[in-house]
């Protein structure tokens, strides 16, 4: 994942714990769960509608 190992995930979490604190910290991270999810959904929308579109001039070029 981004070219991250295991060492500097820990770190990374280490510091957000610092600076977050422990009441925090779960809030921040369920909300970036929340984002990462959106933006997975829109590019798989994306994805789909280039697809459908492709598949449509592909039909009439025939």
């Amino acid at each position: 994942m981004f070219g991250l190992g295991t060492a500097e995930l820990l770190i990374i979490m280490a510091i957000a714990l610092l600076v977050l604190g422990p009441q925090e910290l779960p809030k921040v991270a369920r909300t970036l769960g929340r984002g990462i999810r959106e933006l997975q959904r829109a590019k798989d929308d994306l994805k789909k509608n280039i697809e459908f579109e492709d598949d449509g001039e592909e039909k009439t070029k025939s």
